[in-house]
């Protein structure tokens, strides 16, 4: 029995490996492209310069922190502000002036926002 097993398993083995090379023709290599080109940027410093390595870590000074926007309360007051001269230069294109009352409430208030009269 283990003769008829050896005997398969060798049959088996041959019909495959004449199987292969009766197959389809082999495929050739790939064809190499072109070298990679060198990488772009150069050696680091430490590599050229090992003494650098050895040298403490020195920060660099850092960037000067960027300019704050106005805070809200300041943008608030800004936008009441032009507001309202809006509304007194819309006042002005009606052809109301000094003499009304809604006029002059605009100006005090312009005024007093302006920490100074007119």
């Amino acid at each position: 029995m283990k003769l008829a097993i050896a005997a398969i398993v060798l049959f088996a083995a041959a019909a495959t490996a004449a199987h292969a090379q009766t197959g389809a023709n082999p495929m050739p290599p790939p064809v190499g492209s072109a070298s990679p080109p060198p990488p772009s940027s150069t050696l680091s410093p430490i590599l050229t310069q090992p003494g650098l390595a050895q040298q403490p870590f020195r920060p660099s000074p850092a960037a000067p922190p960027p300019q704050a926007p106005a805070p809200v309360d300041q943008q608030k007051m800004q936008s009441y502000r032009n507001g309202l001269i809006i509304q007194q230069q819309s006042l002005e294109r009606q052809g109301i002036g000094l003499g009304s009352d809604q006029y002059r409430t605009i100006q005090q208030q312009l005024n007093q926002l302006n920490g100074s009269s007119r």
